[in-house]
């Protein structure tokens, strides 16, 4: 029999995820390995969602280029149907829970994103504004310059805002979080504004009574205010 070019102790370790080592070096006592473990468990999930990120810009890119900008919209809608409002589905409204707890979902749902965020509130509302892992990733990276760049949209339309131009990867925001919600009878998942430059926050506004969100922002998704 030939050599072995692995021992047992190294098929173990390919064999048991991160997270399990972590629990393992914690019972074991070995504080400082579980937090190496941890901090190497971080860095692959960054890796693979850097990945993601970027296989899902180039998808959406393909689509626009070959098909037209609406067909992003077709594409992001499916999504939305099937997996998205599945998700949505619940006992409870999304505009029935408090404004507190939605905005800890989102806080939440974004820093588990890779993202970082900033509070905020005054009378009629609480301002998140996050620098976001995903699509702000992808502005700040400089992925829609250079040699392939990501598409940006062009054509004024709910799924960009109504702004001149928006970034492919970010139209996820006003189509599923947005659109969508409000034709389902329901209201958006918060009122968001992407960035407009690299380096600028993602800011999401969470009305503490979603009926006084302004006619302007279902305006802007080309919506009329329930």
């Amino acid at each position: 029999m030939s050599e072995r070019a692995l021992s047992d102790t190294e098929i173990e370790k390919m064999q048991t995820p991160v997270w399990q080592q972590v629990h393992a070096a914690i019972d074991a006592g070995d504080h400082e390995a579980a937090k190496a473990l941890l901090d190497r468990a971080v860095a692959q999930w960054s890796s693979l969602q850097d990945y993601s990120i970027n296989w899902i810009a180039s998808l959406l890119t393909f689509i626009a280029d070959e098909l037209g900008e609406p067909a992003v919209e077709r594409a992001l809608r499916k999504t939305g149907d099937e997996f998205v409002r599945p998700r949505r589905s619940t006992d409870t409204a999304w505009g029935d829970l408090p404004a507190a707890q939605r905005a800890k979902v989102i806080s939440r749902a974004m820093l588990a994103n890779t993202g970082a965020v900033e509070v905020s509130e005054d009378d009629e509302k609480i301002i998140l504004s996050f620098r976001c892992g995903s699509g702000g990733r992808l502005i700040d990276d400089g992925r829609y310059e250079g040699e392939h760049p990501y598409r940006t949209l062009t054509e004024r339309s709910g799924p960009t805002f109504m702004r001149d131009e928006m970034w492919v990867y970010c139209a996820h925001c006003s189509v599923n979080n947005e659109i969508q919600p409000v034709e389902w009878g329901e209201t958006p998942t918060s009122i968001e504004y992407p960035p407009t430059r690299p380096g600028e926050a993602c800011v999401h506004h969470v009305y503490k009574d979603v009926t006084k969100v302004p006619v302007a922002d279902y305006d802007r998704i080309g919506k009329a205010k329930p």
